[in-house]
Order: structure tokens, then C-alpha cells, then sequence
């Protein structure tokens, strides 16, 4: 029975990091953005650019880790 408990926390902690990170990620890049819109220079937007590509691959990259980690328990 813990070891049924202890795997619900486990997915439970899972879930909550994997949204955690998307959700830190857009928050970031919206406030950023609205950095960039307050005073719009080249330095800024380029940031902007690099920032945003860097975290989709961040976001991206743990989505695919838990699909192919989903994907592996229903079998």
C-alpha cells in the first residue's frame, strides 16, 4: 500500500514540475515581451528572440521526455 502511495506522489510531483516549468516559461517570456514593447531596441527584441527559442526547446524537450516516458507505461 505505500509503495501504491508513494508512485501516486511520484506522478503527482512529475505532473506538477513538467506544468510548473510551461507555465514559468510563458509567464517569463510575457513579461519579457512586455519589457521589449516598454522601450522597443534592437538589443531587446534580439533577447527576446533568444529567450523565447531557448525555452520553447526547454518546454519541448521535457513534453517529449514525458510522452515517451507515458508511452512506455501503457504497455
Amino acid at each position: 500500500m505505500d509503495a501504491q502511495i508513494l508512485k501516486f506522489v511520484r506522478l503527482g510531483l512529475e505532473v506538477i514540475t513538467d506544468r510548473l516549468i510551461t507555465i514559468l516559461a510563458l509567464l517569463s517570456s510575457g513579461g519579457l515581451a512586455c519589457w521589449v514593447m516598454w522601450g522597443p531596441v534592437w538589443e531587446r527584441v534580439s533577447t527576446l528572440a533568444i529567450y523565447v527559442f531557448f525555452a520553447y526547446l526547454v518546454v519541448r524537450a521535457k513534453e517529449s521526455k514525458h510522452e515517451v516516458h507515458s508511452k512506455g507505461q501503457d504497455s
